[in-house]
């Protein structure tokens, strides 16, 4: 895993991508401290992490995650990595690994801000630090699924093009929610595309449509016979989901001075999925 991880954070730095991430980053991280904490006046650090935390994310993660995987299939390289004697699960963890440090330079850059801060005013620094923590937490969990989405596709801009459309998305969910029916049908109905959506994932990551299809089948058929036996269960469902499954919503929480060990855990389990699911995704075109 090791050697991995080094060839994979050189090839970061021999690269374009790094320089475009972290000028990206400080120029984000720049425009938001300026408008808030500069000309705002505003001497609350946590509001302008959050702030700025959709934009850091939206074009910095598709950029460091298009080519891990994808680039390698295109190519036919990824035959080699799998001749070496390491485990799937090893070599997703050191492409991983990289992919965060490579993120985390930027964030611990930003991190010397409200030092420099505490020189001309009072900083909550426990508060400030805790907020940038989960920032980094939710960024790392974003950059799982952006490595997933690599696993599933050939060519890099489409894997680019599709983590920062499920992130952009991904925003707007509590937003969205507030618009969307609490009625029973309504979530039956997303339950039942989300099914659809399981059987095609099962399907890319298997290349067997039979199985793509009897996942969608089961899954479907459980939801309507519940959307029939017991559908006060599904009413107002789907709104909570959508306000539950935003990762930029659980920052909230810290900025307001809450160490939320929830939203610790929300990020820790985006990352343990969707790093698994790029495992069986890579192990399945490994053996086949």
């Amino acid at each position: 895993m090791k050697a991995v991880y080094i060839k994979e954070l050189r090839s970061y730095f021999t690269g374009a991508v790094s320089y475009a991430c972290f000028t990206l980053m400080f120029l984000i991280a720049g425009i938001y401290t300026w408008a808030i904490n500069i000309q705002g006046t505003s001497g609350s650090f946590e509001t302008t992490i959050v702030g700025m935390a959709f934009w850091m994310c939206l074009l910095p993660v598709p950029l460091l995650t298009m080519r891990i995987f994808s680039e390698e299939r295109k190519q036919k390289t990824d035959q080699l990595l799998y001749s070496l004697p390491l485990k799937t699960t090893q070599i997703v963890m050191g492409k991983y690994f990289a992919a965060i440090t490579v993120f985390f330079i930027p964030v611990a850059v930003v991190g010397i801000y409200p030092l420099i801060y505490s020189a001309f005013g009072n900083v909550n620094f426990a508060s400030c630090y805790s907020t940038l923590f989960a920032f980094y937490l939710m960024g790392a969990a974003l950059i799982a699924l952006g490595v997933f989405i690599s696993s599933l596709v050939e060519n890099q801009i489409v894997a680019a093009i599709g983590t920062a459309v499920i992130i952009f998305f991904n925003y707007f969910l509590p937003y969205i929610a507030e618009y969307v029916s609490t009625s029973a049908f309504t979530s039956a109905i997303f339950l039942i595309v989300i099914g659809l959506v399981v059987g095609l994932i099962v399907f890319l990551m298997t290349k067997n449509s039979l199985i793509g299809l009897l996942t969608a089948v089961v899954l479907d058929f459980g939801l309507i016979l519940i959307y029939y036996l017991k559908s006060d269960w599904l009413e107002g469902f789907l709104p909570r989901v959508m306000n539950g499954i935003s990762v930029f919503d659980s920052l909230e929480a810290f900025a307001s001075g809450i160490f939320d060990l929830t939203g610790i855990v929300f990020y820790l389990s985006i990352v343990a999925v969707f790093l698994f699911l790029t495992v069986q995704s890579l192990e399945k075109r490994r053996w086949a």
